[in-house]
């Protein structure tokens, strides 16, 4: 557990730097809107135009591709540990990455909409579980805190991730990368520019990677959680004079196991019947959940491909700004995921599909600033268009040992066996889900300047959201206890709704901005695409569906901030601190009901805190950075929560709070560099700390202790070697560097109760899997730039 009398104490000096008196900085200079004067300032488009992130009045955590890659941060998993109150996990199934901004996100692998928007080059990724491999040649990276409506949509609705690549250059110029870590993990990356014309040029980037894992199955000797990756972009930028044009592809493909590790928690059951699950199973699970090790019968694969091509026009018309962004996205993940009871016998085996056909059409304008009604004025408005078609697949197989141990003597046990001799157990289950999504939005924002300090900014969007799809589960006489048997076409969803945002930004001095916000944000309603036992649906003895559980209602938030962003010392401290309180009604929690997890809407939800950021260089070569969030999570009002495992009917939550939201989290960065004599050569040096304190970090929403985990720290390193003219580099660096072991997700036991491991402990107690951290890692990196 975290210690927090230290980060309490840095709070009070931090919050008092923050309110410091206005006059430290009344003597500089205001910000240009490309500036990238000052420690941590980057350009950031959150409002649709390039501006200083400075004077943007929006919690925003922003990072240059160079300082991700400094950081060791290589994929939208490792976010986290730089920017605060941003969290990622995935769990044993790839496509079910979840996304959180201030303790909210929702799973990748069902229906349900995502709560944080993920963008890339400007287009909207309905799937999370599709970006596992995005981060390549990346520009920048922002990560916008709290509902993003207006401008972003419907699906913004706790905040956004916008991920840039980086752009052509018209030189010719590039670099190349190898690099080689633990548990052999060997890559290879670059780009290179190329000019094509005078006003036209390309950048070409790729990435292949080859990686055998770090987890050892004592069962049969192999190592897991490999893959080999590759990854490619094109991107051609043509500047005619007032049009600016670019185009971009890209592809990724993962190929590996798709293993994650998850060890049996022994505090989870009694010595006795941890006992008998070693004598009746093989030996029984690994139990160590500070090791390498599994013991489990492993039956996997993994498929994952990803690919698109955008379009980004920009046409420049007496001082305004027309851009049309027209993009197709493909995304198909095909994973087998066995066994998945995780015990060293063949029970049961999963293949689970994931197939995302989307396209993006968007229509921007974007006014000179400050131009209309006398300098008074300036706005960005749009439309949209969003269509999706999302297909899910769940096929469930027999192990050779399924009937043996999970089904009684008997008969029943008899014709068990005789059913797998026929088909080899394969498909006992078959689940098919289809949907399709088409959004419409209209949206506009200004700027009314109030006085030369003081400006309201209103913005509104409207949207439409039609869904429909259908639904099918055929399942074995020997499967129907977990998966009943259901086709349903599903009712039609035709929703509008409005959003808005209203800000009052004020600018006592040109470098603090103090500015409060109210925004709104929506998710649509939905269907469960989940398998229920008894089946969701209900029909009459016609075949006319009666009720069904399968749609839920529509998620609402209304989020309130008040924020100050300085600068001062002459710009070499920055300060930005953000206060929010975010209420979300319709609460659309992902809940088990005790043989499956259907969606359901759960009620009011209270996210409050403050985001503080902090950066600091005192000289050219050394700069500081460190950020702190409190999160305070509270259900409002939740009287019909899943009960604890076992105990049946619900739970009151109300004053409880949400999982993956943690009351702490921060990091803290030092950079340092420095040049070696007068060989035109130079050194740097990073370190990273981030923290985040206890959290209830399982997947049912229920509070169970079990799955309250241990706050952690984690310290990252990398020391570099620069040649003259930054030429070439050398470096070498550390992931985890103490080795931590922390809990970054808890599942419960699957079939915990048909293996009589429910109640053991306490009433609502249950056999609990906890996900295995990632251990400490080296590596080393060589890269030549020409």
């Amino acid at each position: 557990m975290i210690r927090l009398r230290v980060c309490a104490s840095s709070l009070a000096v931090m919050t008092t730097i923050a309110l410091a008196p206005a006059a430290h900085a009344q003597t500089q200079g205001s910000d240009g809107a490309a500036a990238n004067a000052g420690v941590g300032e980057i350009v950031v488009t959150a409002q649709k135009r390039a501006e200083s992130v400075q004077n943007v009045p929006i919690s925003i955590a922003a990072f240059e591709g160079a300082t991700l890659e400094k950081a060791n941060v290589v994929t939208v998993l490792d976010l986290g540990q730089v920017a605060t109150n941003f969290q990622t996990v995935r769990s044993s199934n790839t496509g079910s990455t979840r996304i959180g901004i201030r303790g909210v996100g929702s799973l990748a692998n069902t229906l349900i909409e995502p709560s944080v928007a993920v963008f890339v080059d400007g287009v909207y990724v309905p799937r999370s579980g599709s970006i596992l491999g995005t981060f390549l040649d990346v520009g920048s990276v922002e990560v916008l805190r709290g509902p993003q409506g207006t401008l972003f949509g419907r699906n913004a609705s706790v905040g956004a991730l916008s991920i840039s690549s980086a752009l052509p250059r018209n030189e010719f110029s590039g670099e190349v990368t190898g690099e080689i870590g633990s548990f052999d993990r060997y890559k290879l990356s670059g780009f290179v520019n190329v000019p094509l014309t005078d006003n036209v040029s390309a950048r070409f980037a790729g990435m292949g990677q080859w990686y055998q894992g770090p987890w050892k199955n004592r069962l049969d000797g192999k190592r897991y959680g490999g893959s080999d990756d590759m990854s490619f972009r094109g991107t051609v930028k043509g500047d005619f004079g007032n049009l600016e044009w670019i185009v971009r592809g890209d592809y990724t493909r993962l190929d590996g196991d798709g293993v994650s590790n998850f060890d049996f928690d022994p505090r989870s059951v009694s010595p006795a019947r941890l006992a008998f699950i070693q004598a009746a199973f093989n030996g029984g699970p690994d139990t160590n959940l500070n090791d390498r090790e599994m013991n489990q019968f492993v039956n996997s694969g993994l498929i994952d491909e990803n690919w698109g091509v955008s379009s980004t026009a920009s046409l420049r018309v007496g001082g305004s700004t027309f851009k049309l962004i027209n993009s197709y996205r493909r995304w198909t993940n095909d994973q087998l995921d066995g066994d998945i009871v995780f015990f060293p016998v063949s029970l049961l085996s999963r293949r689970s599909l994931f197939d995302s056909k989307s396209q993006n059409h968007e229509l921007q304008f974007i006014s000179p600033e400050k131009a209309w009604l006398g300098g008074r004025f300036d706005m960005v408005a749009g439309l949209y268009y969003f269509d999706e078609d999302f297909a899910l697949g769940e096929d469930l197989n027999l192990g050779s040992q399924f009937c043996s141990l999970l089904v009684a003597a008997g008969a029943a046990r008899t014709a068990c066996s005789a059913y797998y001799t026929a088909t080899g157990g394969n498909r006992a289950a078959v689940q098919k889900v289809f949907q399709n999504v088409r959004s419409i939005a209209a949206y506009g924002q200004g700027n009314l300047y109030l006085t030369d300090r003081l400006t309201l900014t209103l913005g509104g969007r409207w949207t439409n959201d039609r869904k429909s799809g259908n639904y099918d589960q055929v399942s074995s006489p020997f499967t129907q206890t977990i998966r009943a048997p259901e086709a349903l076409t599903f009712p039609g969803i035709d929703q509008s709704r409005f959003t808005y945002r209203l800000s009052l930004n004020y600018k006592p001095a040109s470098d603090i901005l103090l500015f409060v916000n109210h925004s709104t944000g929506y998710k649509s309603a939905g269907y469960n695409s989940g398998p229920g036992s008894p089946s969701l649906s209900t029909f009459d003895p016609a075949g006319d569906l009666v009720s069904t559980r399968r749609l839920f209602q529509q998620e609402t938030v209304k989020n309130y901030e008040a924020g100050i962003k300085a600068k001062w010392l002459d710009r070499k401290l920055t300060t930005n601190i953000t206060f929010y309180r975010m209420d979300i009604a319709g609460f659309q929690d992902r809940a088990f009901d005790g043989v499956s997890f259907i969606v359901r809407n759960a009620g009011s939800l209270r996210q409050q805190g403050f985001e503080l950021d902090l950066a600091m260089a005192p000289t050219r070569n050394f700069s500081v950075s460190a950020s702190m969030a409190y999160l305070d999570s509270k259900f409002t009002s939740y009287l019909n929560a899943a009960n604890l495992p076992g105990l049946g009917g619900t739970q009151d939550l109300t004053g409880k709070p949400n999982t993956f939201s943690p009351k702490w989290s921060g990091n803290v960065t030092v950079d340092w560099r420095g040049d070696i004599g007068s060989s035109g050569m130079s050194w740097a040096a990073n370190a990273n700390l981030s923290f985040v304190s206890d959290q209830y970090n399982g997947t049912v929403l229920d509070t169970n202790p079990q799955t309250l985990a241990d706050g952690y720290a984690l310290l990252g390193a990398r020391l570099t070697l620069n040649g003259r003219d930054d030429r070439w580099s050398l470096s070498i660096f550390a992931r985890n560097l103490t080795d931590t072991h922390y809990q970054p997700l808890s599942v419960y036991q699957p079939l915990g109760a048909a293996l009589g491991l429910n109640n053991t402990i306490f009433p609502g107690s249950t056999a609990n899997r906890i996900q295995a951290s990632e251990p400490r890692t080296f590596g080393a990196a060589a890269t030549v730039r020409f």
